[in-house]
C-alpha cells in the first residue's frame, strides 16, 4: 500500500526534526535507568530541603526578602540538579524529563499536606522545568575541559625548571 506524498513528506520532516533536536536519544528498546532517576529525585529533593533550612536559618525567607529568595532558590535547585546528574551519571534527555516529573510529583505532597494550593503546585512546574534546564546547563559547563589558549605550551615550557646536566 503506497503512502500519499504529502503525509509522507510531513512524516519524514517531523522525524528529521526530532532526530536533529534529540541527538542523544538511544534506541526505543533501551529501558530507562529507573533507580538512577529515583536516586536523582531524592538527591535534588534532599539538597534543596537542606538549602531551604539553611536559608531560613540565615533569615532569608520569601516574606522577608521577596527579591533575593527566588533567585537563590533557583540557583540552589540548579546546583542540586547538577550534583544529582553528576552522581547518577544520567545524560539522556528522557531521563532528565523523567527526573523533572518525579520532582514535580514529589512536590505534590505539599498539596496533600495543605502547605501549597493545587494551583500553586501546577504553577511550580515552570520553575521546576527551569531548574532542570539550568542544572543541565551547569553540568555541561562542569564537564567541559578548560579551554587552553595557543600560548599554553609556551607558558608551560617557560615555567618549567631547566636542569643543566
Amino acid at each position: 500500500m503506497a503512502i500519499p506524498l504529502i503525509p509522507r513528506l510531513l512524516w519524514d520532516g517531523a522525524v528529521y526534526r526530532v532526530v536533529r533536536i534529540l541527538p542523544c536519544m538511544t534506541s526505543q528498546h533501551e529501558s530507562l535507568p529507573w533507580w538512577a532517576i529515583i536516586r536523582g529525585v531524592m538527591i535534588v529533593s534532599g539538597l534543596t530541603f537542606l538549602a531551604g533550612i539553611l536559608l531560613a536559618a540565615l533569615g532569608i525567607t520569601p516574606k522577608i526578602d521577596p527579591g533575593l529568595y527566588p533567585l537563590l532558590a533557583l540557583l540552589v535547585g540548579a546546583i542540586s540538579v547538577a550534583v544529582a546528574l553528576r552522581r547518577t551519571d544520567i545524560t539522556r534527555p528522557v531521563c532528565l524529563i523523567a527526573m523533572g516529573v518525579g520532582i514535580w510529583l514529589l512536590s505534590g505532597t505539599a498539596v496533600l499536606l495543605g502547605v501549597q494550593s493545587f494551583a500553586g503546585w501546577l504553577q511550580s512546574s515552570l520553575s521546576i522545568a527551569t531548574t532542570m534546564f539550568l542544572g543541565r546547563l551547569l553540568l555541561g559547563t562542569l564537564n567541559e575541559p578548560p579551554v587552553q589558549s595557543s600560548y599554553a605550551p609556551i607558558v608551560r615550557s617557560m615555567t618549567q625548571t631547566r636542569r643543566n646536566g
